[in-house]
């Protein structure tokens, strides 16, 4: 078992909430809106879409409306959320069939779902609350947050990377080039003497992280290692939960995906989500001493009606170059991305609608918040992290809840859905455990298979060169290598 900063076990008398939170636990799961998963779920004062008449119009001006029929959907593929995909999203203007306005009018996701599909309403159909039992709950018994923005208008490992490091070193898309990134929130934490984990159930794109990858023990679990150490009590300070991202064999069982990326079982989304939740409060020392966020990494290229507000640039040197096809302006970290669900369960939090602006860069300047008080805050981990909203405010019950609530998820698709080939996040996941792989000591090198090169080299927008590799395939290799590197680096560690 890896030895954690434990904490004390039982609120101190008089303390004040804030102080009592010894564990900050993020779930960051992938690619839904807010007004998809939570647009209709009717909770008194929030921003959603279920009072009001909302459609987009394509280029033909064609109408789409937004509506709530998700679950008949069933899957939707992966709708474009690449920077090109969601600056017409947000910026275009159907009456003149262009990208032209100055402030974003949420107007251009059926245009943009044209591209991926014949059907492009759907791209604008939202959940009803009764098929997402789990997150409405939680949300409808705690703190819903409607104003959490993505940190970038752009794909997942930006906005990851801002998660981890405040910043994405100017990188809008998915490329590799942004590997290595340092600091980040574990090493700061690290330095003021507070302990950390990212617990992944397979791969993770953190792994990528030099620094964090040679100190194993200490950076990185599994996510059967968090149950463990919810259950004796010996979380970390810092929590970083991710989902498992590709189905695959383990142990001779199927496992499907329960990231809710849009070609996933929702459900299955749904029970990782309660079984956090539930590990959690089975151990009281654990729950009165924790806050769990519940939050998604970008929008996926699914409809939501808010606009993001203008954001603070984390770094002045990072500006986007401008894509090339379209030409677009040049970006300069300056506007949030789209509006994502988020949902803050603690026991020191009543149920309420939080209409404070956040993105990304709150999780790591909450855990400095809560976790460090003493230490001074600086732009360590730039700017935007330095003066973002922290979650303290969300932290006002005086004594903590123990209230049980009755919910359930829905049960999950029998036989779990098996998915007809990789989605984008795991090629880039797939193309991430190759780079990690040629830095491995060549004997402990796996050579993948010689037909996935042209997948592996190609260019980052050529998904299609992908298609013959199977989605279990993929996933054996990206653990085969997380293991390796793992293990590799244990054995270097003094």
């Amino acid at each position: 078992m890896r030895t954690q900063n434990n904490r004390k076990s039982s609120p101190d008398a008089g303390a004040t909430p804030a102080s009592q939170i010894k564990h900050l636990i993020v779930l960051m799961l992938e690619n839904r809106s807010f007004d998809h998963m939570l647009g209709y779920s009717g909770i008194e004062n929030v921003e959603g879409v279920w009072d009001k008449k909302l459609s987009n119009q394509d280029k033909d001006g064609n109408p789409y409306y937004v509506e709530c029929n998700a679950a008949s959907v069933g899957e939707l593929g992966d709708p474009g959320h690449d920077y090109e995909d969601v600056y017409k999203q947000m910026f275009y203007r159907p009456t003149e069939n262009d990208t032209g306005a100055t402030e974003p009018t949420m107007l251009g996701f059926a245009e943009s779902y044209r591209t991926y599909s014949d059907e492009p309403g759907k791209v604008l159909q939202c959940y009803d609350p009764g098929d997402l039992q789990v997150l409405t709950s939680l949300a409808k018994n705690f703190a819903v947050c409607d104003h959490w923005f993505s940190s970038v208008p752009g794909p997942t490992l930006p906005n990851r990377l801002f998660t981890h490091a405040g910043t994405s070193k100017g990188r809008l898309d998915n490329s590799l080039e942004w590997l290595g990134a340092s600091p980040t929130i574990y090493e700061v934490l690290d330095a003021a003497n507070v302990s950390s984990t990212i617990y992944a159930d397979g791969w993770t794109a953190a792994a990528t992280i030099p620094n964090l990858l040679s100190h194993q023990d200490q950076f990185f679990g599994t996510l059967d290692d968090f149950y463990d150490d919810c259950a004796d009590n010996n979380l970390p300070g810092y929590c970083f939960l991710e989902p498992r991202y590709s189905s695959g064999v383990e142990e001779g069982t199927f496992r499907p995906q329960n990231d809710q990326h849009p070609d996933s079982d929702i459900n299955e989304g749904e029970h990782l989500i309660y079984s956090i939740y539930k590990a959690i409060r089975s151990n009281r020392k654990v729950w009165e001493h924790s806050m769990l966020v519940i939050v998604y990494d970008e929008h996926g290229g699914l409809y939501d009606h808010v606009a993001p507000p203008v954001a603070i640039q984390p770094r002045h040197e990072d500006i986007a170059t401008n894509p090339p096809d379209p030409p677009l302006p040049p970006f300069h970290f300056d506007r949030y991305g789209i509006r994502v669900p988020a949902v803050v369960v603690s026991p020191y939090t009543p149920h309420c609608v939080c209409k404070k602006t956040f993105d990304h860069t709150s999780l790591i300047a909450t855990a400095r918040k809560l976790l460090c008080p003493d230490k001074p805050t600086d732009d360590t981990l730039g700017k935007r992290a330095m003066m973002a909203n922290t979650l303290d405010v969300l932290l006002t019950q005086d004594g903590p809840r123990n209230e049980h609530f009755e919910f359930a998820p829905n049960p999950a698709a029998q036989p779990p859905r098996k998915p007809d080939k990789l989605n984008h996040l795991q090629i880039d996941h797939l193309r991430q455990a190759y780079h990690v792989n040629l830095k491995l000591l060549p004997r402990l090198q796996i050579k993948p298979n010689q037909k996935w090169m042209e997948c592996l080299n190609g260019q980052r927008n050529k998904y299609d060169m992908c298609d013959h590799i199977s989605v279990e395939e993929a996933d054996h290799y990206v653990r085969s290598v997380y293991a390796v590197a793992r293990n590799q680096k244990q054995k270097e560690s003094p």
